[in-house]
């Protein structure tokens, strides 16, 4: 588990400089500096990640609960976009599955809950993901961190 770690930490490292450098010789791009982009916007890679997640499930299952997005839809902060897309559609496509697998398909699914939320006091910035899925059963909880482990 731990070279995995350390592998995985190391080639996402060596990617993002890489990327980076390479980056940083093409033309300038506006509100970027390399691949960071000093005013990032969570709403829009949200909806971005929900569009990509919905069609998805709707390939898969033929149909995908709603996806409300609530919160700070102003708010802007320093980050790669496309890693924080990954992460997004990953978190959205679990919890549309989940969402579909648990109340079975042609049901009137419960939406799935996307918060932005940042600290009014420190400079933190919150993406919350909520569904209905069914949850994790507690007997598996400790795998969930394996490289192997599915629910």
């Amino acid at each position: 588990h731990n070279f995995l770690d350390r592998f995985y930490m190391s080639r996402i490292g060596i990617r993002v400089l890489a990327g980076q450098y390479i980056a940083l010789r093409q033309p300038p791009n506006e509100n970027f500096i390399g691949m960071v982009c000093k005013a990032t916007s969570p709403y829009d890679i949200v909806s971005n990640a929900v569009e990509d997640a919905k069609f998805m499930c709707d390939r898969k299952f033929g149909d995908s609960p709603d996806v409300i997005i609530s919160g700070r839809k102003d708010l802007t902060f320093s980050y790669i976009p496309d890693h924080l897309h990954y992460i997004l559609l990953e978190l959205l496509k679990n919890a549309l599955r989940a969402t579909v697998e648990t109340h079975g398909i042609d049901a009137d699914y419960p939406p799935v809950e996307v918060i932005i939320a940042d600290g009014n006091e420190n400079e933190d910035v919150v993406i919350k993901v909520a569904d209905e899925g069914g949850g994790i059963p507690r007997s598996v909880i400790k795998k969930i961190w394996s490289y192997l482990f599915t629910t």
